[in-house]
């Protein structure tokens, strides 16, 4: 039980440490700090009953601001693992897919049949996408279903004749109304990209289309995409004129 006596006893300590908190000089104060930068780490706790004045105006502990601050930066580093790990994640995708048609395309002998049996490999590994396989100067023995066929009136298309007539070799990313166009199935396509078959020159196009307008974009890395149509181009390249 605590006495009076020990009251009015501590009531005076308080006072005597009110009056000698009063007579710190504040420069003196920050001189010590200055020349002590280590203070608040031998004090830790000192911290939580610091009020400092934010650019808001408003109070907000020292402790606070910094555990704020850390939460932020692990934040931003959290997503920008998470965003890393899906790209491996998607790449790992990629190259299984990859392996699948390479494999595959070994096992497709070279007859007539041979361009269909692809292009359904090509449909059945991308499902959620629209393809179009287009062969340009096929050789005769060979036969070319309309869909895969690149008729002289398709090098109208701005991106058909820079392929097939100007021999680019970079991926061109398709967008606009007409993409639907392009496609057998006539969905909803708001992204695409042609990447050119070639050997000694272009004979082909790959088209993939989505209907995520993000899917395919000007600046996205085309890495598996040149992959895939290495792949088809080498396996493509035995059915066109000698």
């Amino acid at each position: 039980m605590t006495t009076k006596t020990e009251v009015h006893a501590s009531a005076n300590t308080s006072a005597r440490r009110s009056e000698a908190v009063q007579s710190v000089d504040p420069v003196a104060v920050k001189d010590y700090l200055l020349q002590h930068p280590e203070f608040f780490n031998q004090h830790p706790a000192l911290l939580r009953d610091l009020d400092i004045k934010h650019e808001t105006g408003t109070a907000v502990s020292l402790v606070e601001r910094q555990i704020q601050l850390l939460r932020d930066k692990n934040g931003s580093l959290e997503k920008k693992i998470l965003h890393l790990v899906q790209i491996a994640q998607d790449n790992e995708i990629l190259e299984e897919q990859l392996h699948r048609i390479a494999r595959r395309l070994i096992e497709i002998d070279h007859n007539k049949n041979s361009i269909p049996i692809i292009n359904d490999l090509l449909n059945n590994e991308f499902p959620s996408l629209q393809i179009r396989l287009g062969l340009y100067d096929v050789a005769p023995e060979y036969t070319v279903p309309a869909e895969n066929n690149i008729t002289d009136s398709d090098l109208e298309y701005v991106f058909y004749k820079q392929i097939i007539q100007e021999n680019c070799r970079d991926c061109i990313f398709l967008r606009g109304k007409g993409l639907v166009d392009l496609f057998v199935k006539r969905v909803d396509v708001k992204s695409g990209v042609a990447i050119p078959l070639r050997s000694n020159k272009n004979f082909g196009v790959l088209l993939l289309g989505s209907s995520n307008e993000n899917r395919f974009y000007e600046g996205m890395g085309t890495l598996f995409l040149e992959y895939l149509a290495d792949l088809l181009s080498r396996k493509l390249k035995k059915l066109l004129k000698q």
